[in-house]
């Protein structure tokens, strides 16, 4: 991939998003969350990054996708938000601020925003 552009970004970031994802996850190393990190933060296309503050908090929720997978996850946020890597940015910068700060490993469901109704976690805390 990085031979065909010549290691210019401008021309690798020119390449379709999907076919873009598909290169990244070939080279050694490079996993979704990273591939998809690469897409939203640097080539500024509208993919969800999910991670583990993610999964945590969606999961707390009662919205965890049937077999947890990375592409479930994903396709819960791609499907019910706009296309629109600003969005995504902020959605997931939110997500990641209240997964180290509040719904933590041992969550601190008293300050959370998302106790009561919402996080069946807290509930049963």
């Amino acid at each position: 991939m990085s031979e065909s552009c010549r290691d210019d970004l401008e021309r690798l970031f020119d390449i379709g998003t999907h076919q873009l994802r598909r290169g990244l996850l070939s080279v050694h190393g490079i996993g979704e969350e990273t591939a998809d990190s690469i897409l939203l933060y640097a080539a500024n296309r509208p993919v969800f990054v999910i991670d583990a503050y993610t999964r945590r908090i969606i999961s707390r929720i009662g919205l965890a996708p049937g077999k947890g997978r990375y592409a479930g996850y994903q396709r819960l946020f791609m499907d019910n938000l706009p296309a629109d890597a600003h969005l995504f940015n902020e959605y997931h910068a939110l997500l990641v601020h209240l997964g180290k700060n509040v719904c933590r490993t041992h969550p601190l469901c008293q300050q959370c925003s998302l106790s009561g109704d919402i996080c069946h976690f807290c509930e049963a805390s």
